[in-house]
């Protein structure tokens, strides 16, 4: 089989442990693009955050794509234009996010160009130092959300996220797709978001079948597209049920796992 695309998640795929790009890792995958091939990068982070990290590896020149927001968002970094964007909506979003606010949780919310966070624990400072985003610090904002937003995380101890996983997907799941790309982030999403659902509709954008797309990641939020794409990779690193799901395990994060899947289904 030929493959055109290779489709990475970031964090703990693309970047090691020190949330870098490694110099072997960045080279090889500038010269991948110059030799013909696509590269897209999909993540739950923001976009502003998923656009910096494109333009690193030079995707602008090369006219390709990111997905960001776990696929509510796809951008053209030929324009750093949205080619498609899907939002909660609002009536749903309020009932989620007073829910999440009585649990005692920690709130993370994102609109187009805002972070906001409901109230600080030992994770809530995670998200921002990956990201690097200035965070709106508001206590009251169940109160105050008036906008349909891309994506809201649930932020807290592993143990209390997971007894409320069950509550919040049970009670939100028709209305919101929820995953987990750590296990002290819960993140929701509108129900039709999902990387792999982006990842197919960019591919039907751009005119590549899916089965000429390898995808890699690490995250369970990482599922939908390991398991769409034409080859599904998960990292040395990886959550367990992905490397159960996955058709190959390459290496970790700090092996450059990221190459050997270049050198095993590229070149």
């Amino acid at each position: 089989m030929s493959y055109k695309m290779l489709v990475l998640d970031i964090d703990d795929t693309l970047l090691n442990s020190n949330h870098e790009i490694s110099s072997v890792t960045k080279e090889r995958l500038i010269q991948f693009q110059e030799d013909g091939f696509i590269l897209v990068l999909a993540t739950g982070r923001p976009t502003k955050s998923a656009v910096q990290k494109a333009e690193e590896l030079l995707l602008d020149h090369h006219k390709s794509h990111a997905i960001s927001f776990n696929g509510a968002v796809v951008t053209s970094m030929e324009n750093a234009q949205e080619l498609f964007s899907q939002r909660m909506n609002l009536d749903e979003q309020k009932e989620l996010v007073q829910y999440i606010h009585d649990s005692g949780l920690a709130l993370i919310a994102y609109g187009d160009n805002e972070v906001y966070l409901s109230r600080e624990n030992d994770y809530s400072h995670i998200e921002g130092e990956l990201t690097g985003l200035e965070t709106i610090y508001d206590s009251d904002y169940a109160n105050n959300l008036e906008s349909e937003e891309l994506k809201f995380i649930a932020v807290g101890d592993p143990e209390i996220v997971a007894q409320h996983n069950g509550k919040l997907q049970g009670k939100f799941g028709k209305a919101t797709n929820a995953t987990t790309s750590k296990d002290y982030f819960l993140e929701f999403m509108h129900r039709d978001v999902s990387k792999g659902l982006s990842l197919q509709r960019l591919c039907n954008h751009i005119g590549i079948d899916i089965s000429e797309v390898v995808a890699v990641g690490d995250g369970n939020n990482d599922a939908p597209m390991i398991e769409v794409a034409g080859v599904g990779v998960a990292m040395g690193n990886a959550s367990d049920y992905l490397k159960g799901i996955a058709d190959d395990v390459t290496g970790t994060n700090d092996e450059d796992g990221v190459v050997q899947v270049l050198d095993k289904y590229f070149y």
